[in-house]
């Protein structure tokens, strides 16, 4: 693996395993498409003072939505740091929020650090399960030296149904990986990390495979 799509890896996927977070207002410019990759169709938008885009990904799938919604937000954070982490510590939680300090590996790069703070929003009790995630500064977790603190991560998840045993499953993510790592060298790989990130939530949830002959085009109630 290209030492930038293991960074894009990480940054994408890893800040998930037991943490969803908070996304950013929806006044940015609008979303174009950057086609469908395996089953899942892919846009992308400019975010204001920054050179990476946020990508927002999408596909139907007809798993149980609580199922998918536990895949997303772990009702308890995994005992043992899942692959890449170097240290995930539970700071606080509530029922609905979890704030967490995580250090990443990164192979070629220096490795990563950042406080997350994920919130359930909406339960899949209420027909619609929505999470947030975003990176917080905490003065009690610095920066460590030695790493990098990852400047943002920031995105969202939403599974809504929209037909009769199917859903439609939505995943926006904006990161900024710090380090001086390019834009330029960092789009492919931030889409694949994406990509491969959603499909591992499905697989989370023992989902079947998705229906990849259309993607969603409704946006959340």
């Amino acid at each position: 693996m290209r030492p930038t799509k293991i960074l894009a890896t990480i940054v994408l996927g890893g800040v998930l395993a037991g943490v969803p977070a908070m996304a950013g207002a929806d006044s940015s410019p609008a979303w174009r498409p950057d086609g469908i990759y395996d089953g899942v169709q892919v846009d992308r938008r400019d975010v204001p003072g920054s050179s990476f885009d946020e990508l927002r990904l999408s596909i139907f799938s007809s798993s149980d939505m609580q199922r998918l919604c536990d895949a997303v937000y772990p009702p308890r954070l995994a005992t043992k740091p899942e692959r890449h982490f170097k240290k995930q510590v539970l700071l606080r939680e509530t029922p609905t929020e979890r704030w967490t300090y995580e250090q990443v590996s990164v192979p070629v790069f220096s490795d990563r650090d950042y406080v997350m703070h994920a919130k359930l929003e909406q339960p899949a009790s209420s027909g619609h399960c929505s999470v947030a995630f975003q990176t917080e500064e905490d003065p009690a977790h610095p920066p460590v030296p030695g790493l990098v603190r990852i400047p943002v991560i920031r995105g969202h998840w939403d599974i809504f149904p929209v037909a009769p045993g199917k859903l439609s499953v939505q995943y926006r993510i904006f990161s900024e990986p710090g380090g001086g790592v390019p834009a330029f060298l960092a789009r492919g790989g931030q889409r694949s990390a994406a990509i491969d990130f959603m499909k591992i939530i499905l697989g989370r949830a023992d989902l079947p495979p998705p229906d990849s002959r259309a993607v969603p085009t409704t946006t959340p109630p």
